[in-house]
């Protein structure tokens, strides 16, 4: 009691510290979860903060592990929310991630709603293409096919083509789309063939169509 009442306060500025954070992940390990009420309070209340630094990001991570189902559902609900803030950025990118690798369907889910209508132009930047890549990895079937659509519906999709990070994201669509789904990315990209052929990020594109 005395150690939580003494931390409360600055739980924050230990997170984001390096030497604190240390101590707070300790927490989470040894205090029971509601000990440690403080620190997931904190953790939905600063989430946008807390996730896109250097060491909050890890805590935050921890924070999802060490959680009691409830906490743990408003703090990913919150990381949901801010999905397209934190998939931009050089740490938050990596809370998401950890979101999605739980494997928790309607985790996952949350998160691509809030990303909804901007995955072609997140596949273009380099922190959040990993984010959509990801996505289209783990994604339940219904999910992943209106991402495939958005990015073959995309009037940047040219632009996608020859991107040093969207090309890899267009080629792991290709990879995970089968069928009807297949044949509509192939008929968007086809249109384009002629300019894969110039760059060297098209022609990894042009090699997956030709492997398939």
């Amino acid at each position: 009691e005395l150690v939580v009442n003494s931390l409360k306060e600055g739980v924050v500025t230990l997170i984001t510290d390096l030497n604190g954070n240390h101590v707070v992940q300790r927490c989470l390990q040894k205090l029971s979860r509601e000990q440690a009420t403080f620190i997931y309070d904190a953790a939905v209340d600063d989430c946008v903060s807390i996730a896109t630094h250097r060491h909050g990001c890890c805590v935050l991570q921890r924070c999802v592990d060490y959680a009691s189902e409830q906490q743990r559902g408003h703090l990913v609900s919150r990381i949901a929310q801010n999905a397209l803030v934190l998939s931009q950025d050089p740490f938050g990118n990596y809370v998401v991630q950890y979101i999605l690798d739980l494997g928790n369907a309607h985790s996952s889910v949350a998160v691509m709603r809030n990303l909804q209508g901007s995955f072609a132009y997140l596949s273009m930047q380099k922190f959040s293409s990993n984010v959509v890549e990801k996505c289209l990895k783990l994604a339940p079937a219904a999910a992943r096919e209106a991402i495939i659509r958005e990015i073959a519906a995309a009037p940047t999709l040219p632009q996608m083509l020859n991107d040093a990070y969207a090309n890899y994201v267009v080629q792991c669509a290709l990879t995970v789309s089968k069928g009807a789904l297949y044949s509509v990315l192939c008929e968007a990209i086809r249109p384009h063939m002629a300019m894969l052929r110039l760059s060297p990020h098209g022609k990894r594109i042009l090699a997956k169509l030709q492997r398939r």
